[in-house]
């Protein structure tokens, strides 16, 4: 309070109150009012009480917490009113409720799962699909996600479900290099998961395909668009010929984008190629090795395919 008005200038009282609720500084003395509509630069805190009257406990206004946390209680701070008249004498007091180690682990978990998606670049979407599939997950009596082994596998095999069911697939290699965790723990933990049945879905879980790489891999590697463009139909046409049956879809994308790559005259080196689609170089050059072999039947029709 301002030391000029520490005393009534009409009555000399220094028993003065401040009204919160109109803004008004007031003399008790002689009722004047020495201070209208005075601004409280003070924490404002809401009393959602039925009766004011009752003294309920009061809550600071907030953001909203995220459900998927399994919160029983919120985790917002608020006020103690006193348990008796001698209490009441200081300011009141601010309290926090304690996080639960659930809470805790899925805070944890929401942050890592963040960090990652910013690393593989993937939209929002994702990363909620992601949060919501490791909730189900730390929730389900199946999966011990407390362990630190378990929660390194769970946040790998749910980036890789959400990335996939959200039409950005990254594959198992690219979850490896990101997260550190080997790529056959991964696939284990998302065969594990599916069969949990903790994803509601009309049909089985959608299967990777290689047309799900081409676009972004020839993104990465600064590709034009007629190598895309020509790329999609040598997928289809070697799948169908059986040219790359058994190769991960991934690594058939690679090695077709190395070879129309150097037919479109905007050749990329076999190391350049590795390095963005996270396949080994031995394996794009083996892969190119069986497409070149039918390399006049996969051409054939390229001509058309420009014109079109």
């Amino acid at each position: 309070m301002d030391r000029s008005h520490s005393v009534c200038f009409e009555c000399g009282s220094d028993d003065l109150v401040e009204d919160h609720g109109a803004g008004d500084l007031i003399c008790r003395g002689c009722g004047m009012v020495l201070i209208e509509h005075m601004i409280d630069d003070a924490p404002e805190w809401n009393n959602y009480a039925e009766d004011d009257r009752q003294r309920g406990d009061q809550s600071r206004v907030g953001k909203g917490l995220d459900e998927r946390l399994g919160l029983d209680v919120t985790l917002e701070t608020y006020i103690v009113g006193p348990k008796s008249k001698a209490s009441a004498d200081g300011p009141p007091r601010a309290h926090h409720l304690s996080q639960t180690s659930q809470v805790v682990r899925r805070r944890a978990g929401f942050d890592a799962l963040r960090d990652y998606c910013d690393a593989l670049r993937v939209n929002n979407a994702v990363a909620d699909y992601a949060i919501t599939l490791f909730a189900k997950v730390d929730e389900s009596e199946q999966f011990n996600v407390s362990r630190k082994l378990n929660k390194a596998r769970v946040y790998a095999a749910v980036l890789y479900m959400a990335c996939r069911d959200c039409g950005n697939t990254r594959s198992y290699k690219e979850l490896e290099v990101i997260t550190g965790v080997d790529k056959f723990k991964i696939g284990k933990m998302v065969t594990q998961i599916t069969k949990a049945n903790l994803v509601d879905r009309a049909g089985p879980a959608p299967r990777a395909r290689t047309e799900d790489f081409l676009a972004r891999f020839c993104s990465s590697l600064n590709l034009p668009n007629k190598t895309r463009i020509i790329a999609s139909p040598i997928v289809e046409k070697a799948t169908k010929m059986g040219i790359v049956e058994g190769r991960a879809p991934h690594a058939i994308a690679a090695g077709v984008i190395y070879i129309v790559a150097a037919f479109t005259n905007a050749k990329r080196s076999v190391e350049e190629v590795s390095e963005v689609t996270s396949v080994g170089a031995s394996v794009v050059k083996e892969v190119a090795k069986l497409l070149n072999k039918s390399k006049k039947d996969l051409f054939a029709d390229v001509q058309d395919i420009m014109v079109a």
